[in-house]
């Protein structure tokens, strides 16, 4: 038994199980696989990534710890701080300014509201919370 991912030509995706490739092969060439949404016939396989079982990645070839959540956000954290340019609680309109060319494109970071997330999102802008972990962890 296999199962395939599909989509129908009008964007809608759905799930078909078939006995082998061949049944599905079948069934789509006489137009038996069809959308269950709107019927269309017209469906196409969609190619998703597969399940494999790797080998442990290095940390544990090295023997070295994987470090957990809270020490994973204190990296990233350094890491933005070394690399982006801190604008304070300007990040807002900075991040504005650089998305409509106001400004010349570059790495920032600094401090906002919630609110001030919300509409950079809504206006396509992307942003990254990341916490202080050092206030958070206890």
């Amino acid at each position: 038994m296999i199962s395939f991912d599909l989509e129908c030509a009008q964007g809608h995706r759905f799930e078909g199980s078939f006995c082998d490739f061949e049944a599905y092969a079948g069934q789509l060439e006489r137009k038996l696989v069809r959308c269950p949404v709107c019927d269309s016939p017209d469906v196409k396989r969609l190619y998703t990534g597969c399940s494999i079982q790797a080998r442990p990645s290095g940390n544990a070839e090295t023997g070295a710890p994987t470090p957990n959540i809270f020490e994973a956000i204190r990296q990233f954290r350094r890491y933005v701080t070394m690399n982006f340019e801190h604008v304070g609680p300007a990040f807002a309109e900075t991040a504005r300014a650089i998305h409509y060319g106001q400004e010349p494109e570059r790495a920032i970071y600094g401090e906002s509201t919630p609110r001030e997330i919300r509409e950079l999102g809504e206006e396509g802008i992307g942003v990254l919370p990341v916490p202080d972990i050092d206030k958070l962890e206890n």
